[in-house]
């Protein structure tokens, strides 16, 4: 017999103020957390006007449930993210894994990664630092060879969760 099935959509969220966010404007609902296994993280790119912005989303199933986390490409909490999930050898398709963003002392978000319940810390204590660069007689902060490392640690994350589960 063949069923029908009913297709679930992506339930599409961000991190803002120490908190999970879904939904926008007056629908915002705020969560301490977000739960389940990381199917994928990739980049998207979106223009707006003659501006070109690229985010991050990392894919998280939990049960029947598809969430998609979206974050700035060079922000700092998904940089935390990807650190500390690097730092998990055992890391995989099925792993249950917790990202949970609380707001710091300087007002600044900040997140802790979780991995089958135990706290992961950062696979490097440092990042290269950013250099700052003149563009256009402003000076700004250059933060490619951080993004660089990041990458990186994206690529083995994603051949991590790529292999089944042993």
């Amino acid at each position: 017999m063949l069923g029908q099935t009913e297709k679930k959509r992506k339930i599409y969220l961000s991190i803002n103020h120490g908190k999970v966010v879904q939904g926008t404007g007056a629908n915002k609902k705020y969560y301490s957390y977000i739960d389940g296994s990381i199917e994928a993280i990739y980049t998207k790119r979106s223009t707006f006007g003659a501006e070109t912005i690229t985010r991050w989303y990392i894919d998280i199933r939990d049960g029947e449930e598809l969430y998609s986390l979206c974050l700035p490409y060079s922000s700092g909490v998904f940089k935390s993210i990807i650190l500390a999930l690097a730092s998990d050898n055992a890391l995989n398709c099925t792993t249950p894994v917790r990202i949970e963003p609380y707001e710091g002392k300087n007002g600044y978000t900040k997140v802790v990664v979780y991995s089958e319940g135990v706290k992961l810390d950062w696979i490097v204590k440092q990042l290269p630092p950013q250099e700052k660069v003149t563009i256009g007689g402003r000076e700004v902060k250059d933060d490619s060879k951080q993004m660089q490392l990041i990458n990186s640690y994206v690529a083995t994350i994603r051949e991590r969760i790529n292999k089944a589960a042993i």
